[in-house]
């Protein structure tokens, strides 16, 4: 028989066993991924360093004595997604020996209080090596919002695809007004269908700020293509560290901003960019890139994992119908 309960110290180890297992089970799919966190003293760090955190709590799935599954959660809220519930790549592990179905189980029963307090949005980052897992998350009502992907350049070779007049050069302080205009291309586009993501006049101005001061930081890869006198293109990268992290392989660098001029789009522009920028990035000793990209972005979408990004990582949302906290039929 299985029961759920409230997560206590004395289920901690088990806990950090389930992760370690579930950690060798991605690293069959994605080898890349931290080995050493298939020790169960590693993973055990990294869900206490979890559970500092003010607004966490869990609980666990037991039979018998055996902790089979757990849960843990935090409670948060910001400007842009309310009150919401957030449940991190670590926090959540089942046993494979367990159906999958034991998932829903955790989920509902820690749902029914989070509903109590108001809490109707909810959001995760689940793994993506095994479908059965995914499948149960899709069939709860939560749908994909975020792809997280890596690529190896351990035998990164580009193509060769010369565009005419295409120039790359590193950025350099002088380019800040020219990032304020660019910083406006992705949020623009993301605005439109089907990603129909709004940005307010107040948003884009923080973004355009944002842009700006890339050119002063002296921790970030900055890169522009140039094609006569226009700006082609750009990425910025920044060394990715996390030591706790059961995602980030080591020599690792971020990916959170690239762009090809809406104008030049569709004309090999961004292929060639990226290409360039692969290569400074493994000449720079760096082994393997992360970037994210909203998976209702069809351009992002196709081009990422073209370039040879493999998607490990993918954040779902749920939103729930807020009327459940009156209209019980009643």
């Amino acid at each position: 028989m299985i029961q759920i309960i409230g997560m206590e110290e004395k289920h901690i180890r088990q806990m950090s066993a389930l992760l370690a297992k579930r950690q060798q089970r991605e690293r069959k799919v994605f080898n890349f991924l931290p080995e050493r966190f298939e020790e169960i003293d590693d993973t055990e760090e990294v869900l206490r360093k979890l559970l500092v955190r003010p607004f966490i709590n869990g609980i666990v799935a037991v039979r018998g004595i055996d902790v089979i599954g757990y849960l843990l959660y935090e409670f948060k809220e910001d400007a842009k997604n309310g009150r919401y519930v957030w449940m991190d790549y670590e926090s959540i592990a089942i046993s494979e020996r367990e159906h999958p179905r034991l998932l829903r189980l955790l989920y509902a029963n820690a749902g029914a209080e989070w509903i109590k307090h108001g809490y109707f949005n909810h959001i995760l980052l689940a793994p993506l090596s095994d479908e059965t897992v995914i499948d149960q998350w899709l069939d709860q009502s939560f749908s994909f919002d975020q792809k997280y992907g890596i690529l190896s350049l351990y035998d990164y070779e580009p193509k060769e695809e010369p565009i005419p007049k295409l120039k790359f050069r590193e950025g350099s302080k002088e380019d800040s007004p020219l990032l304020k205009k660019v910083a406006m291309w992705n949020s623009i586009y993301q605005a439109t269908a089907p990603s129909w993501q709004p940005i307010t006049k107040e948003t884009l101005e923080d973004v355009k700020e944002s842009y700006e001061a890339l050119s002063e930081n002296q921790d970030a890869y900055l890169w522009m293509a140039e094609q006569g006198d226009r700006v082609a293109g750009f990425h910025v990268y920044f060394r990715k560290e996390n030591p706790v992290s059961l995602v980030i392989p080591e020599n690792c660098v971020e990916l959170p901003a690239a762009s090809t001029n809406p104008a030049l789009r569709g004309r090999g522009i961004g292929r060639a960019l990226a290409n360039h920028c692969f290569s400074e990035m493994k000449k720079q000793g760096f082994d393997y890139i992360i970037a994210d990209w909203r998976t209702s972005n069809q351009l992002a979408s196709y081009f990422w994992p073209k370039m040879g990004f493999q998607p490990v990582m993918v954040r779902m949302t749920r939103q729930i119908d807020p009327r459940i906290a009156w209209a019980r039929g009643e």
